[in-house]
């Protein structure tokens, strides 16, 4: 495919939201994990019996940034990164994050996602800005989004 063809059918699909992914548990071990490598080693991120007491959300809660690195992973299969061919992409950083609400460990989530704008680069890539959500099962309120944006280079 080339990237002209790429940038067609990304302007096309500008404001429409792509179908959700999987829904996925996150329970205490993938806590601990992601804070072995994190070091946000807050109680109430590691402390069950501690933030059942003293919390009012009955348990641990994710560190807020554990949503943030668990969007690409969650929203493969459906978003605008997976169905492109190209050479390769770039990470650009991350905008207007928000953690909306906590989540308590053992929660099921699946994450959102919706291309926001797509803009061809003098350097020839495409520069695409695309909205994830992290929903939470059973709640209104997602526990996350955020915008990613990137590049695709061909």
């Amino acid at each position: 495919m080339s990237k002209e063809s790429v940038l067609a059918d990304l302007r096309e699909t500008v404001g429409k939201e792509d179908p959700p992914g999987e829904w996925f548990t996150v329970d205490q071990a993938l806590i601990d994990r992601y804070i072995a490598i994190s070091g946000e080693e807050g109680w109430v991120h590691t402390d069950p019996v501690r933030a059942k007491k003293e919390t009012k959300f009955g348990g641990t809660i994710a560190p807020g940034n554990l949503g943030i690195a668990m969007m690409p992973k969650l929203s493969h299969k459906t978003s605008v990164y997976s169905r492109h061919p190209r050479k390769y992409s770039l990470n650009q950083g991350w905008d207007k994050i928000r953690y909306l609400t906590p989540l308590v460990s053992g929660s099921r989530v699946r994450a959102r996602s919706k291309l926001l704008s797509v803009d061809e680069a003098t350097d020839g890539s495409l520069r695409v800005a695309v909205e994830y959500r992290m929903e939470v099962e059973g709640r209104e309120k997602p526990w996350c989004l955020g915008v990613k944006v990137g590049r695709f280079f061909f």
